[in-house]
């Protein structure tokens, strides 16, 4: 035998081997892996959630204690928001102590104060701004439509999610649901 030859059967020799070891070594049983699930985070109570009204109050869904609460999502330059706001305005004096409309406005101060002043709404309206995010999520505006209207009960739990305007009778109707 050649050098070349005694070269290449100690080569071969060697790397059987080593490859004999790393199969032994890749091919143990395996342990079972256990993973462990991250604590979920709960989502935030309506009470805590924090609402920035016209004059730059900070307040919070739980301080309202009617016991239905009509979180209204709109703006003023959105058509059917503005038709949907006598139908509010109403059900707010028909339902006064009992339901409390709150509005969650997508607009600048300046605009959201004009329309309230010259419409005469008659209940309050707060500045979306940078936490229309945390308000779409919380309240389930997956699309972040508007108008948007959700319906709470006395529990402080989401009774019911609209899309789209809403007359002055699907409001009561909903109502009567909740009280």
């Amino acid at each position: 035998m050649n050098r070349n030859n005694i070269f290449l059967l100690l080569a071969s020799i060697f790397f059987m081997i080593a490859g004999f070891a790393l199969f032994q070594v890749f091919n143990q049983p395996q342990q079972p892996t256990i993973v462990e699930t991250p604590p979920t985070i709960p989502p935030p109570s309506l009470a805590a959630i924090p609402l920035s009204d016209l004059e730059g109050q900070e307040l919070l869904l739980g301080d309202f204690k009617q016991a239905v609460l009509i979180v209204n999502f709109w703006a003023p330059w959105c058509v059917p928001c503005r038709r949907e706001v006598p139908a509010l305005i109403e059900i707010q004096k028909q339902f006064e102590g009992q339901v409390q409309i709150l509005g969650l406005a997508l607009d600048g101060i300046e605009n959201v104060q004009a329309f309230a002043a010259e419409h005469d709404m008659n209940y309050p309206s707060f500045l979306a701004g940078s936490r229309i995010t945390l308000y779409n999520a919380v309240f389930g505006n997956k699309t972040g439509s508007l108008p948007f209207t959700v319906f709470i009960d006395s529990e402080r739990k989401l009774g019911y999610q609209h899309t789209g305007e809403l007359s002055f009778e699907e409001m009561r109707e909903k109502i009567a649901e909740l009280l």
